[in-house]
């Protein structure tokens, strides 16, 4: 039995973060998308479809897995979308039809698949994937998902409620200088994480946990739910409800209802809300977010040349990896921020990959190889470093956002 992971067209919608990952690599309350996937089935090959750029990254990041390579014909294949939120038709599926083949489908989207290898000839892309799977019903069973099953725009994820902690775990028991409102069975510490004296953790909305290695210095107020990724620190002030971050991050207040993934920095004063952060991003002291307008009304995004109603009364920005803002930067809300960016000032309009903003508040193009220079110095930071084939993923997205870069160049970054 073969596992397979693809991604479909709405990768796009998501571009701000999935330029420099996969779709199933995005965060969400209930850990890293592509952990939920593999807990659907045990012991099988694992191969993924995506976008060709990304396929040495991948590889590096999980050898064992399988990239963009056809499957032998003899054998039974599990598919499924990266994106999927709700799992659980398909895994009923695939327990009451035992080998049957089958597609099932969110709307016009392919949710997941069992069917033969044989029957995907030599397809070794996403693209090309899903429109043999879609060619199949009809010489298959197919099934109706429900409405929600997979996720469309990136404020859906924030949306997600974080699960309940593990039964049995160990119960916090912490110094008698640390408050805990609420439960502490709802409170997850690992041992080796530091606490210091006169940290409150408000358990009383949902769960909070702490990776391993995590330090909270004094003064520091977290509230659940809350997901504090491994070795990342909270420098102090309000931190939380509902956020959820990757590993080694440095958090301070104020940042609630955010998403922020691995090796990120937050360590000044300003708010950050109802967002999403990627990888590698330096937030500078005074950045703030906005996420409600002055008319109470929906926030609307501009995605893809076309205004979209997102039904939300709060949404901040959604950030690509290694973006640094400078201090005071304000960003309006419902902006989309491309990775490799400098942002500075107001920020009334969207901002496309490797591109800054200057003191007139204008948008300029971005040096590939001075921005290269930047990546390796913010990892060295963290004692790492870019391997070869990131590199290489950098260079080949600084030409494929190109034109995308040249449209906004000019323009004032204030002016939406």
């Amino acid at each position: 039995m073969i596992f397979a992971i693809f991604e479909d067209e709405y990768w796009q919608n998501f571009s701000q973060v999935a330029y420099t990952r996969p779709v199933y690599r995005l965060l969400t309350s209930r850990g890293i998308l592509l952990e939920e996937l593999l807990k659907i089935t045990k012991e099988c090959e694992l191969h993924a479809y995506i976008r060709n750029y990304l396929v040495e990254v991948e590889r590096e990041r999980l050898p064992e897995l399988k990239v963009n390579k056809p499957i032998p014909p003899d054998d039974h294949v599990i598919f499924v979308n990266g994106l999927a939120k709700n799992l659980q038709l398909f895994k009923l599926l695939l327990e009451k039809l035992d080998e049957r083949e089958f597609i099932l489908l969110s709307g016009q989207r392919v949710l997941g698949a069992h069917v033969r290898a044989r029957r995907l000839a030599d397809t070794d892309n996403p693209e090309a994937l899903v429109d043999r799977l879609k060619s199949l019903l009809g010489e298959v069973e197919g099934f109706e998902a429900p409405d929600g099953s997979l996720y469309r725009y990136p404020w859906e994820m924030l949306e997600e409620e974080a699960p309940p902690l593990p039964v049995g775990i160990k119960r916090f028991d912490p110094d008698t200088r640390v408050a805990v409102l609420g439960d502490p069975a709802n409170v997850l510490v690992p041992d080796d994480c530091e606490i210091e004296p006169f940290t409150v953790f408000d358990a009383r909305r949902g769960p909070i946990r702490l990776g391993r290695g995590v330090r909270v210095e004094s003064g520091s107020k977290i509230i659940g739910p809350c997901t504090i990724g491994d070795d990342s620190i909270v420098y102090g002030g309000r931190v939380g409800p509902s956020l959820f971050t990757g590993p080694t991050c440095r958090i301070s207040a104020e940042i609630e209802y955010t998403i922020m993934l691995g090796f990120s920095n937050k360590h000044h004063y300003g708010y950050i809300g109802h967002s999403m952060i990627g990888e590698w991003v330096n937030i500078a002291a005074g950045t703030t977010t906005s996420n409600l307008k002055t008319t109470y009304g929906e926030v609307k995004v501009v995605m893809g040349g076309k205004v979209l109603h997102t039904g939300r009364q709060f949404l901040g920005s959604i950030m690509g990896d290694h973006v640094r803002t400078m201090i005071d930067t304000q960003l309006m809300t419902g902006k989309l921020v491309g990775p490799f960016s400098v942002l500075g000032g107001v920020v009334a309009k969207n901002i496309p990959p490797f591109t800054g903003i200057n003191l007139s508040r204008e948008i300029y193009g971005l040096e590939l190889e001075a921005e290269i220079r930047v990546i390796e110095r913010m990892m060295k930071r963290r004692n790492r470093r870019p391997s070869e084939a990131y590199i290489g993923l950098v260079k080949r997205l600084y030409e494929l956002t190109r034109e995308e870069r040249s449209q906004h160049i000019g323009a004032r970054s204030d002016n939406p």
